[in-house]
């Protein structure tokens, strides 16, 4: 694995190199690329109490960092570019700054996202020191209301910080990447277009993803899904995203990834002729260090015994790429599968990295 590298030379040809082999990959049935990126959870619980998950409930355990680092050293020998720290609230992780430079100091790209609840400089200024390199703010809306109707937890704090965020970001060179993640739910569809003014005012990218039920308990809130029958309500906010997003806001999603929210919101259906990849571009590893290769589905293994690259090229996770090419899983449209097909997407993120 080698180091980041911003503005890669051949980057251009790097993204339909990658494609080029991922569906060798896929057609072949073999595995001919490494994986891209990697979830990693650093805790299971959480300080926000958001209507459509339920880990605040659960005891405030934080993953030892000496497991953390164990999950990113087989990550990086496996090949992967960037490790994208979860939770939970990663923040609530007292002991993150040091493995963020655990991260630094092997080479590998880090990310991290928030609720925004802990975006003071006490507990962010150390983060970025550390050299975080992405930085993803959940935020479904800047409307206090609604705010508190789907997260209930006050919403000020979170706006204070994300504009504290903003002005400091460029004392910091490390951090490459900043954006708001916003959920797509029937409480917030009248009010994404202010939020992405809101966060194109800041020059702050704003990504979007649809509902789903929570993977780490299975909760899924009647409040805030959509019926059948508001397919046209969600048909014309797309239309209306896209529109923006054409209009030079900072909306950072491919528009055949957005076109794809209608139908799953409506009646979870993916597009005709869809695969899943994820198996392939992608690796998570829980807070207890159980290897999948996919948040919802059921473990490979583990990392107290196994060793990572073994389990990535066993028979048992070739067997779970075939099932999730095949939709045999919960089907979900999350950016972090769906997205990595995109050459744009590719021509995005490789710059970053290389390889030696």
């Amino acid at each position: 694995m080698g180091g980041l590298l911003v503005n890669t030379n051949n980057s251009s040809d790097q993204a339909p190199s990658y494609l080029e082999q991922l569906s060798l990959s896929v057609q072949h049935d073999t595995l001919l690329v490494a994986p891209l990126t990697a979830g990693l959870d650093t805790n299971n619980w959480c300080n926000s109490k958001c209507e459509y998950c339920r880990m605040w409930k659960n005891p405030a355990v934080n993953t030892p960092l000496q497991d953390l680092k164990l999950a990113v050293d087989e990550l990086c020998e496996l090949g992967v570019y960037a490790i994208s720290l979860t939770g939970g609230e990663p923040f609530l992780h007292d002991e993150l700054p040091q493995l963020i430079g655990h991260m630094r100091t092997r080479g590998v790209i880090s990310s991290t996202m928030t609720n925004g609840m802990l975006l003071k400089p006490a507990h962010l200024l150390p983060i970025l020191e550390a050299g975080l390199n992405s930085l993803y703010v959940s935020l479904d809306t800047i409307n206090p209301d609604t705010y508190r109707k789907i997260r209930g937890v006050p919403l000020p704090p979170v706006l204070k910080g994300l504009e504290y965020l903003s002005q400091r970001r460029q004392d910091f060179p490390g951090l490459k990447s900043l954006s708001v993640n916003c959920v797509v739910s029937r409480a917030n569809i009248e009010e994404i277009d202010t939020l992405v003014k809101y966060c194109s005012d800041l020059n702050i990218w704003v990504g979007f993803q649809p509902l789903h039920a929570t993977f780490g308990s299975g909760h899924e809130s009647e409040k805030l899904a959509f019926s059948e029958g508001e397919r046209p309500r969600i048909h014309i906010l797309i239309e209306r995203l896209i529109q923006m997003k054409q209009d030079g806001h900072l909306i950072d999603n491919d528009v055949t990834y957005l076109e794809g929210f209608p139908d799953f919101l409506s009646y979870r259906q993916l597009p005709d002729g869809f695969e899943c990849t994820a198996g392939f571009t992608t690796v998570a590893i829980d807070y207890q260090l159980n290897v999948r290769s996919c948040w919802p589905m059921k473990p490979i293994g583990n990392l107290h015994t196994d060793k990572l690259t073994e389990l990535w090229y066993s028979e048992v996770y070739n067997q779970r790429r075939a099932a999730m090419l095949k939709l045999q899983c919960p089907k979900c449209w999350l950016r972090c599968h769906t997205e990595h097909r995109s050459e744009q997407w590719l021509k995005r993120f490789l710059p970053r990295v290389s390889t030696e």
